[in-house]
């Protein structure tokens, strides 16, 4: 695997925009490294985001209420 991603990269591996990344990037669910007016993601940056995202994912589930319709 690589050892860095550009946003451009890493929305392309999660099927999402960029600017979706960048949302990531600015709340502090993806942690990155500015460069100039770019930024790089670590590959255990990276890893991490996808782990913290299977998790919400799951508590998303175990907290839906039944659809009556």
């Amino acid at each position: 695997m690589k050892e860095f991603f550009s946003v451009q990269e890493v929305a392309k591996l999660l099927d999402m925009s960029s600017s979706g990344v960048l949302y990531h990037i600015k709340n502090g669910t993806l942690k990155s490294v500015q460069v100039g007016k770019i930024y790089i993601i670590k590959s255990e940056d990276f890893a991490d985001f996808l782990k913290g995202q299977k998790k919400i994912k799951k508590s998303r589930k175990k907290t839906e209420e039944p659809r009556l319709f």
